[in-house]
């Protein structure tokens, strides 16, 4: 199973590029849940916690196609170091904003300015793994391989973030998140033999990734999966405190993230014959039956199962989505493509975690997850109704295969 993971890793800069954006994209698994446990701590509301956190991930969202689209024409490693200069600098204001008490509309502008001057380092690197890529088979095995560094992202992220608030000090989390996006980002923007080649701008001046067929659907059921994930993460904190153990908010993501740790190491091991889109339709399809099950449940143990065995779906999702993407947009704007993809999950992420929270105020965290459960139904309804779009992917993949 191994030998293929093995194969890719040859590849010249691979693992150089691997390691410095696993270091720095760490840091996404704890902006969100850092963010809500400074915040909650401090002013006593999920609500204004997850307005918060969503100014952050909604600004995020909105600048990542905008700086990606620079990096398709300028570099990566001319675009790196401007870009984390202002994320680093205004996300340490922000947190100095809130140890202080200040009002909560200059901590928002904080949020918004560091949100949208994020490096989207994965989209970084997805785009470094299309240009190193061999084949069809190799690509598939990296995107695998970057679905599992998410997870591994989400399985150690959650759990330090919440040891570091809880036992220590409440800004601890956002503080490691400033060190390693910045270290991380530094290295990454010095390799550049790796990086995809800088493309002069043509004939398509001005025309968006985003409005090539297909591409919006997928957009779409990103913003829902964001939605899953930032309503999931802002329930769990809730959850678990409410059942005295707030302690354990960060094991019940892990669980969630160590099932689809297991099905992105098997996806990235298995050679597909059927094709791309019926693929991404049959597990949008089980990622939202997966979820239903979460609005009833009422115990710690019984949601960590759950979640463990829900997180079976996520990988087969992300990782075709992001395969869809690459074969739906030119190669000169893989970059871009792959940020609209980060930018609907942020924009799900922000939404659903300032409802979640809003709802978990006035009714609890078990009702909150029936925005998980209602935001599931509708990736797969989407998928279903913009299938024929997606299809268009199937014939380019057959020919570059």
């Amino acid at each position: 199973m191994l030998t293929k993971y093995r194969n890719i890793l040859t590849l010249p800069g691979a693992r150089s590029f691997l390691l410095a954006g696993l270091i720095a994209r760490f840091p996404i698994s704890m902006y969100g849940l850092g963010a809500v446990l400074l915040v909650q701590s401090r002013t006593g509301s999920y609500f204004t916690a997850g307005v918060v956190s969503a100014s952050f991930a909604i600004a995020a969202a909105v600048g990542g196609p905008i700086t990606s689209r620079l990096v398709d024409r300028l570099g990566q490693n001319r675009l790196i170091p401007i870009l984390l200069s202002i994320h680093v600098s205004t996300l340490l204001i922000m947190i100095y904003l809130i140890i202080n008490d200040a009002n909560l509309i200059f901590v928002i502008i904080l949020g918004v300015i560091s949100g949208a001057s994020e490096p989207t380092i994965g989209p970084f690197i997805r785009a470094r793994w299309k240009k190193a890529a061999k084949n069809r088979q190799q690509e598939n095995t990296a995107f695998a391989m970057e679905s599992v560094i998410d997870e591994v992202i989400f399985i150690f992220g959650p759990p330090i973030v919440t040891f570091l608030c809880v036992v220590f000090y409440d800004a601890s989390g956002l503080l490691l998140a400033a060190i390693l996006v910045a270290l991380g980002g530094i290295w990454l923007s010095g390799q550049k033999k790796t990086q995809p080649e800088i493309h002069i701008v043509g004939a398509q001046r001005g025309k968006s990734a985003l409005k090539y067929p297909g591409v919006i659907s997928l957009f779409l059921v990103y913003i829902l999966l964001g939605a899953v994930f930032g309503a999931a993460e802002v329930i769990a904190v809730a959850f678990s405190r409410e059942k005295g153990s707030p302690e354990l908010a960060g094991a019940l993501i892990t669980a969630w993230s160590v099932g689809s740790l297991v099905a992105g190491i098997s996806m990235g091991a298995i050679h597909f014959k059927n094709k791309l889109s019926h693929r991404f339709l049959i597990s949008t399809f089980f990622f939202a039956i997966s979820l239903l099950p979460l609005p009833f449940i009422s115990t710690l143990p019984a949601l960590f199962v759950t979640l463990l065995i829900s997180g079976l779906a996520i990988s087969p999702v992300l990782i075709s989505g992001y395969t869809l993407i690459g074969q739906l947009v030119p190669q000169n704007q893989l970059t871009e493509g792959f940020a609209w993809a980060n930018t609907g999950a942020g924009l799900g992420i922000a939404l659903a975690s300032a409802i979640a929270g809003w709802i978990i105020d006035n009714s609890g965290a078990q009702v909150a997850f029936w925005v998980v459960a209602a935001a599931g139904l509708l990736t797969f309804a989407i998928t279903l109704i913009t299938y024929q779009d997606l299809k268009q992917a199937d014939s380019r993949s057959a020919i570059s295969a």
